[in-house]
């Protein structure tokens, strides 16, 4: 490191000053103290951010609806949320896995009505109905990648579906990617 210096410097005497205040300001009582102030900053940053990661990710999801739907659409919507979390499987059609028609069957089938198996059957069951008048209960159909997808909305912008990376889970259809995939919605009730 000398060496270094010495060349850098042009000579042994500025070499060893500039060497020597290194060594000062990093034996400084006040460089300690910043040095360790700026680390203990740190470690308080780190710790915030983990403890609010940590607190809002064990937070449980609040779904919100319009109006609190009545009759049979309210025993959809809440038969549907009795089921988040379970784990997808393709096929699945419940109780323990299901895939997304698997899903949309198991709950109106609790509620007393009898869906067709597949997502596109079900994506064409009922009457269609645009985005201002969809109600709680009824079906959001999308195309992903030529396949069909179904959900059951839980309110005017919220639905629950059976999605392939989390399980039975509650998304939002202003996100782009639902936007760009969403086909329509259907009403069976």
């Amino acid at each position: 490191l000398k060496i270094m210096f010495q060349a850098l410097f042009i000579g042994r005497y500025a070499a060893d000053r500039f060497l020597k205040w290194l060594r000062s300001l990093m034996n400084t009582k006040d460089t300690q103290t910043v040095l360790f102030e700026k680390q203990k900053r740190f470690r308080t940053v780190v710790f915030l951010l983990c403890f609010v990661f940590v607190v809002f990710s064990c937070v449980p999801i609040k779904v919100r609806t319009v109006a609190p739907p009545s009759g049979l659409r309210a025993h959809v919507v809440s038969a549907s949320i009795d089921l988040l979390g379970k784990t997808y499987r393709a096929g699945g059609r419940g109780p323990d896995y299901f895939d997304c028609s698997g899903l949309v069957s198991y709950v109106y089938k609790k509620v007393g009505l009898s869906l067709a198996p597949t997502a596109e059957e079900q994506g064409r069951s009922g009457i269609e109905v645009s985005l201002d008048s969809v109600l709680p209960g009824d079906l959001v159909v999308f195309r992903i990648k030529g396949d069909f997808h179904v959900g059951i909305m839980v309110n005017e912008r919220e639905f629950i579906h059976a999605s392939k990376s989390r399980g039975v889970a509650v998304d939002n259809l202003t996100l782009p990617y639902w936007m760009k995939n969403l086909l329509g919605f259907r009403s069976v009730l």
